[in-house]
């Protein structure tokens, strides 16, 4: 009895496993995925940031672009072997009275069951190999069924998957040019500023944050977007967030409000001030990473130094621009490091976990820390001319 029993019930718990994995990660789309998916995005990127964490810059990033890619067929391969295994464990118990052999199948009946169960999942219809009872005919119904759907559920999982991370290849796009090839934000405000105003920065925060609560939406519904590392890092989501966050940051703690009502309540600063801090908070949660978000990664030294270098650079900018400051400047100082202090760790951890580093999401350091790269090589390659032989060729 228990020959038959308890192959039945490992079956009928693998496929439950499947099925749930299924319904939670591509039909009910939230930031929990189901337990296969989740353990495999998770356990392959650990893997992969701990194999990458010494190699350099352009080794990492070209390392870890190539995880995400790998994770959706990983996931649709391993549940279809839990597919097959989990119908076969069914068949298994039937094998000897309930089929009728075309051919010499050998005598292992586990055998026996898994090529049954993998033909029929692959509906590939050998008629080799027939079942006799009418359950076991419905059994094998429903599993060429769930063969399909699998299969059909993965490709528009896949597409929806593409399509959001065009759009978050877009929204970083936009920042790109804006921010001066990098993390540029004092120069990011300044572009937007003319004849004593500014133009459009407040169309241009309020655009952004809206692309930044669809982009919130995606990496929610799908979960898996977080481990597709771009090769550039001002395509990551974190330096997106960090001109964000920077700039209410910036705009807050350094300019005249009574000058520019960019510095002070404009509603769409407001917006901006309430919603990134909220995106943010949004993606560690769905990464588990609420409580290693609080944690420190320098000293007060430290981290006194690097606020005040930055903090400098932007009042040096912004008055070779003609912008109007604070008067008090130590205080404008205070408010711009307390400003910081409410996400700085947060953003790091994000970036940390994601493979970056944070001299080369936020250039607080040295702004060319921040400078991509893989752009700068392939544009240094079109604007190189050829030699003159090359030329006459």
């Amino acid at each position: 009895m228990i020959y038959t029993v308890l192959p039945t019930m490992l079956g009928i718990g693998l496929l439950a496993l499947v099925f749930y994995d299924v319904y939670a990660t591509i039909l009910r789309a939230t930031k929990r995925p189901g337990p296969v998916s989740e353990n495999l995005n998770r356990g392959l990127w650990w893997a992969a940031t701990r194999v990458s964490k010494n190699l350099s810059r352009h080794w990492r990033h070209r390392f870890l672009t190539g995880i995400g890619p790998l994770l959706l067929p990983f996931l649709v391969a391993i549940l279809i072997v839990f597919l097959v295994t989990g119908f076969a464990l069914i068949y298994l118990p039937h094998m000897e009275t309930g089929f009728e052999l075309g051919g010499d199948l050998g005598t292992r009946n586990w055998l026996k069951a898994v090529y049954f169960s993998g033909v029929t999942l692959f509906t590939i219809g050998y008629g080799d190999f027939l079942p006799l009872s009418g359950a076991v005919r419905l059994l094998a119904l429903l599993e060429g069924a769930s063969g399909l759907a699998l299969i059909s559920l993965g490709v528009t999982y896949l597409l929806a998957v593409y399509g959001a991370l065009e759009r978050k290849r877009a929204v970083a796009l936009a920042f790109y040019h804006q921010a001066g090839k990098g993390a540029d934000v004092p120069g990011f405000i300044i572009l937007h500023f003319a004849r004593g105003k500014f133009f459009e920065l407040t169309e241009t925060l309020k655009m952004a944050t809206r692309d930044l609560q669809e982009l919130l939406e995606s990496h929610l519904e799908h979960p898996v977007i977080h481990y597709f590392h771009p090769l550039e890092v001002y395509k990551g989501l974190p330096r997106v967030l960090f001109v964000m966050l920077e700039t209410i940051t910036i705009l807050h703690s350094c300019l005249d409000p009574d000058e520019y009502l960019e510095a002070g309540d404009h509603p769409s600063i407001v917006l901006a001030e309430i919603s990134v801090p909220f995106v943010l908070d949004e993606l560690l949660t769905s990464l588990e990473l609420g409580k290693k978000a609080g944690r420190e990664f320098e000293t007060k030294a430290e981290e006194a130094t690097r606020r005040r270098r930055c903090f400098e650079r932007a009042v040096r900018q912004f008055k070779k621009a003609g912008i109007k400051l604070k008067a008090d400047e130590a205080k404008a100082f205070a408010d711009y490091s307390a400003r910081r202090e409410q996400w700085e760790a947060k953003l790091y951890w994000f970036a940390d976990f994601l493979g970056y580093d944070w001299d080369e999401i936020t250039g607080d350091r040295n702004l060319s820390d921040a400078t991509d790269d893989e752009v700068e090589a392939r544009h240094e390659q079109i604007a190189t001319p050829r030699s003159s032989e090359d030329s006459i060729q």
